[in-house]
């Protein structure tokens, strides 16, 4: 076997290795090359510093990474590892990183972050070995909040230009990589809802109406207990036309995972945030 970077890999190369590594995994994926392009570029992903295993030339594994400063320190997430399911067991996650660690740290990365479902015990144990260490457990809900009492004078509009320097100070906690205010703002198929009240902005939600997932939410501080995240979510929930989801919450007062209850969403699956300091 062999460790090559994966700037040669064709997009239909890379989504079809996604597909069969991730074939039997806890939750299902069938990604398209059109979604896997847009992950690459709303993430900034970095194929140049991702590793592939190889053999006879053929892609055995991967694993993607993306790069960004991120309050003046630069940090490398891995958005996602993957290997074919006769290659596995071959400790092929320590193998890769051993490969890649040292061109991250040519990018003057200073710490790797991950997130894994905390079911997914051979994965944990893979990263642990690599160095990892277990930061914060994240949430994910889905449900239908069609019982849901909602504020009948707040208006709900789309926001064609959204000031994400605004709505990121409503927040109480900080969204993983993939929900992030820079990730959002690149995404073509994410939409930013406000909640108006006398034209006055109260809370928002950013989400991908065909996956009916919510990648961020937040009411300002002032504006809270009135209905209006109840209001936001029924919105939603009525524009995508089914079950919706929201994934890696990390609110650690415990209020927003109080909320999503209270709203008719039920708790599915857990994760884990993982961290590799890269010290000089």
């Amino acid at each position: 076997m062999e460790f090559r970077t994966l700037e040669n890999l064709s997009i239909d190369e890379l989504t079809d290795l996604f597909n069969r590594a991730f074939e039997e995994y806890f939750v299902k994926v069938n990604l398209t090359p059109e979604i896997l392009t847009e992950k690459i570029m709303s993430e900034d992903i970095l194929p140049d510093h991702s590793m592939g295993i190889f053999a006879e030339g053929k892609p055995l594994g991967f694993m993607l990474h993306a790069i960004r400063k991120v309050n003046n320190q630069t940090i490398a997430y891995n958005a996602a590892t993957g290997v074919l399911k006769a290659y596995r067991g071959q400790k092929a996650t320590p193998k890769m990183y051993e490969q890649l660690i040292p061109l991250l740290r040519k990018k003057n990365v200073t710490k790797i972050e991950l997130e894994v479902i905390s079911d997914n015990i051979p994965a944990i144990k893979s990263y642990t070995s690599a160095g990892f260490k277990k930061v914060t457990k994240l949430e994910c809900f889905k449900g239908k909040p069609d019982s849901v009492t909602i504020n009948n004078a707040v208006e709900v509009r789309e926001m064609p230009a959204p000031d994400f320097s605004l709505l990121d100070t409503f927040r109480s906690w900080e969204p993983t990589w993939q929900n992030a205010s820079e990730t959002i703002r690149k995404l073509n198929s994410a939409t930013v809802y406000g909640a108006y009240l006398n034209n006055e902005l109260m809370g928002y939600l950013a989400g991908n109406l065909q996956r009916a997932r919510i990648l961020q939410f937040a009411v300002a501080p002032k504006f809270r207990r009135q209905k209006i995240g109840s209001t936001l979510f029924r919105s939603f929930y009525d524009k995508a036309g089914s079950e919706i989801n929201t994934n890696n919450v990390n609110d650690p007062s415990g209020a927003t995972q109080h909320f999503l209850e209270k709203t008719g969403l039920q708790h599915f699956l857990s994760q884990y945030k993982m961290e590799l300091e890269l010290n000089s």
